[in-house]
């Protein structure tokens, strides 16, 4: 009994070093004198239980969307160039909403995969989408067309320090893309007039082609279908495509006024980005500084297998904000034989004294 309570104790120690301190394997094997590969298998092992066990509370837990604002963004799990990606979605309270990793050459797929796994009260509240200038990002906020605003800041070189705000209206199987496209710092200062340049983009669609004469319900009915309409109206030449618009920034009234070649869709999209970013740089610091929190300096560095690497990052994340690892039960007693010393079994008999030398012998000698 004293052995078993000893392993448990150090099972936990051991637990602690390497996923709440995130020390290296290489250290805590030679503290323990356990070998690193057996290390290495019981902490994969140990997460692969975490999330057979907790994966409702790790990934899909219910949390709110305050505002409407979700900001999105993939980190690197080790150095840069040098592990696999994870893509990481959370809202303006500082908390994770879900996470998953990046497959390569099919990242579209895996941010809506990740967007989805957020549970639909929460996600169809969304309002403000804020990312970096991730193209891949834009099928997030075309699935919601009016409702939802996409902000980008871009990171490139040549573009740092420009940030676009846009929103899709769906036209049948096409889209009209809105961008306004002004710097990082239009509402950092207090009152003062403000200069963005817009552009109105024609996305077209997949239409899908079918073989042979089209049916009667195929055909459209009515020739003044109210999308055929904009279409109509966007590719006449009297219809301005791009330009530049002037907005007056009051901090005192908390208002944006139009000014010289402003429209109503532009403060649509201008007033929710001002109240959020009213007195500061529009920038993705606050997903950025998470990542940070998360990762720290010791998570591991690439893994082969990504079904791990996305495991460890998501219960690292869950440690981040909840500072506990979720109870799991351990089948059998993983590392026994390194943690508890061994016992030489003690002689059974009597015990005699001869030339100064203890000795055991199981029959007493016969007295004469």
């Amino acid at each position: 009994m004293g052995n078993l309570l000893s392993y448990q104790q150090k099972i936990k120690m051991i637990l602690y070093e390497l996923i709440v301190l995130k020390y290296p394997l290489t250290g805590v094997a030679k503290r323990w004198a356990i070998p690193q590969e057996k290390l290495s298998r019981f902490k994969k092992w140990f997460v692969s239980h975490v999330f057979q066990q907790n994966s409702e509370e790790i990934e899909r837990k219910l949390k709110a969307l305050p505002n409407g604002i979700m900001l999105a963004d993939e980190t690197f799990m080790g150095s840069r160039g040098n592990s696999n990606r994870e893509i990481v979605m959370m809202n303006k309270d500082f908390e994770i909403l879900s996470t998953g990793a990046a497959l390569e050459g099919n990242l579209k797929e895996s941010i809506l995969e990740v967007f989805y796994k957020i549970p639909e009260a929460c996600r169809n509240k969304l309002k403000i989408l804020i990312t970096d200038g991730e193209p891949s990002y834009k099928s997030i906020a075309k699935e919601f067309g009016n409702k939802a605003i996409h902000l980008a800041q871009l990171h490139n070189r040549d573009q740092r320090g420009e940030v676009i705000v846009s929103k899709y209206e769906k036209l049948g199987p096409h889209y009209l893309h809105y961008k306004l496209i002004m710097d990082w710092s239009a509402f950092y200062n207090e009152n003062h007039e403000l200069t963005v340049n817009w552009e109105i983009a024609f996305l077209k669609g997949k239409i899908q082609a079918t073989r042979g004469r089209p049916r009667k319900s195929d055909l459209v009915q009515k020739n003044s279908a109210s999308w055929r309409q904009k279409l109509e109206d966007y590719r006449s030449d009297s219809f301005d495509k791009k330009g530049t618009a002037k907005f007056f920034v009051n901090f005192r009234t908390n208002k944006l006024s139009m000014r010289a070649g402003a429209k109503k869709w532009m403060l649509q999209l201008l007033v929710p980005i001002f109240k959020y970013f009213k007195g500061k740089y529009i920038t993705t610091n606050l997903i950025e500084s998470k990542h940070s929190q998360v990762k720290r300096k010791g998570v591991g560095r690439k893994q082969r297998d990504k079904e791990y690497g996305h495991q460890l990052f998501a219960l690292h994340a869950f440690l981040a904000e909840y500072d506990y690892l979720p109870f799991t039960n351990l089948v059998g007693r993983p590392l026994y034989r390194y943690l508890t010393k061994k016992v030489e079994k003690k002689g059974f008999g009597y015990t005699l004294l001869e030339h100064e030398q203890k000795s055991v012998q199981t029959v007493l000698s016969a007295f004469r």
